[in-house]
């Protein structure tokens, strides 16, 4: 099984542009939430483990700007 948990944020393959919630997970099924913006209706569905994959961890990056006092 994969490394799913309930709670993670998920992206539905065929459409990456709508962040699910994982609720709860079956053998082979993953039952998932959202919240549509614009209407703030809760939507549920149902997918398979394997047209899911999780949200990238943000990355954050610490570093300094060389300043260039060449004009």
């Amino acid at each position: 099984m994969s490394d799913f948990k309930i709670g993670d944020s998920i992206f539905h393959k065929s459409n990456s542009t709508i962040k699910w919630i994982i609720e709860r997970i079956d053998e082979n099924e993953v039952y998932c939430s959202t919240v549509i913006k614009e209407t703030l209706d809760q939507k549920k569905e149902v997918f398979s483990l394997t047209s899911i994959e999780k949200c990238a961890e943000p990355k954050i990056y610490v570093g300094s700007r060389k300043r260039d006092n060449y004009y």
